[in-house]
């Protein structure tokens, strides 16, 4: 379990690093997030969700909660809808 939480965390970050560099200059007030970052995130959020076995109950939230934080770090301001958006349906 903790090899598993590992690795995922380990994924999450290099998606996060990659996307950040990406976008580094993102301003929160000022530019929206693209579509494309919100789908890598959501993606790799869900796999996260998966390999750690979350509850479908709690799996939206956990994929929400996991993809904000990943938004905050990169700048950009959190998604209040974001499990309620199309790209995250297609993605949980």
């Amino acid at each position: 379990m903790k090899h598993s939480l590992l690795l995922a965390t380990a994924h999450i970050t290099i998606i996060t690093t990659y996307l950040f560099c990406s976008f580094a200059n993102a301003n929160a007030n000022e530019v929206e997030v693209p579509k494309d970052t919100l789908i890598s995130l959501t993606d790799a959020c869900s796999k996260v969700a998966a390999e750690e076995q979350i509850d479908s109950i709690e799996k939206q939230q956990f994929v929400s909660d996991c993809v904000n934080a990943q938004l905050i770090e990169m700048g950009y301001q959190r998604q209040q809808s974001l499990a309620k958006t199309e790209i995250a349906k297609d993605n949980l």
